[in-house]
């Protein structure tokens, strides 16, 4: 499935006025430990540049996909880069990624994602020359938070934004990776109610993003319990046309993970070998 490029008729309707449309709400205000890591010092800025064979990747979701693993990874691969949605311009990638959250930290802790280690391993596989993530997820979140755009912070605005990112970056969109569920296994919120909020936050990605695949990971394993109805609501919305199953992070067991939830260095190579294989599945790499 070839990558979809967006011009000004994608992406035309705008729900807000074009200043508040690039706003992000501070969402640690409302949820603590939120803050994005925004300082730029050591960060090289890098341009568009040549777009063939790369491969853009959206990341929404929670702690999981935020800077959480206990140590930056350092790719073998330099082409990996990443939009800081923040500002829209396109840096070279390196852990903590710009524009997200330190999970269980400050902004200046130095911790590492899964999606560098997934980055990497797409191009050493041969399936992409150039990787670039665009990471927007935010720690300790609820799927309805992202779903109801009149909640503060106000989640759903975001998704707005990137889309007017990547647009004006004049980027293709490759695939969104959603990986949520841990608060809703908290909140023991039901699976109609789960399914019902995440559908909305895939038409608002088809509405700002059209044509991009929505990978939707199994992802609910919170302190040693899971639960089902989450799980059977983020395999409802899988249609293997528009969307499509994404890693199965169930599978990756207490030794991934360093407190029985959030992921150690083993648990994130494992996650990021399961996204790579999904995305295989679903993009016919």
């Amino acid at each position: 499935m070839a990558a979809m490029l967006f011009g000004g008729s994608g992406l035309a309707y705008n729900r807000y006025t074009s200043e508040k449309a690039y706003y992000i709400y501070p969402p640690g205000s409302v949820i603590t430990g939120a803050d994005p890591v925004l300082d730029l010092t050591g960060r090289i800025e890098v341009p568009k540049g040549d777009l063939s064979n790369t491969a853009v990747i959206v990341v929404i979701g929670q702690s999981l996909s935020v800077n959480e693993v206990p140590t930056p990874y350092v790719p073998v691969n330099t082409n990996i880069d990443q939009i800081n949605i923040h500002d829209g311009k396109l840096y070279k990638a390196k852990d903590p990624l710009l524009g997200i959250n330190v999970s269980g930290g400050t902004v200046t802790d130095q911790r590492g994602t899964w999606m560098m280690r997934m980055a990497d391993k797409l191009i050493s596989d041969g399936h992409y020359d150039r990787v670039i993530l665009v990471p927007m997820a935010v720690g300790n979140t609820r799927v309805g938070q992202w779903a109801d755009p009149s909640q503060a912070p106000y989640l759903f605005n975001i998704i707005n934004t990137v889309g007017l990112r990547i647009r004006d970056a004049g980027l293709p969109c490759t695939a969104i990776m959603w990986g949520q569920g841990e608060s809703d296994t908290a909140a023991n919120t039901s699976q109609a109610s789960y399914a019902a909020s995440l559908q909305k936050v895939i038409a608002e990605f088809n509405r700002a993003i059209p044509g991009c695949p929505v990978l939707v990971a199994q992802e609910a394993y919170y302190y040693g319990n899971t639960n089902a109805g989450i799980l059977a609501a983020q395999a409802s919305v899988v249609n293997n046309s528009t969307v499509f199953a994404g890693e199965n992070v169930e599978l990756i067991g207490p030794s991934g993970r360093y407190d029985n939830t959030h992921l150690n260095e083993a648990g994130a190579e494992q996650r990021a070998t399961l996204a790579v294989a999904a995305l295989k599945a679903a993009l016919n790499l």
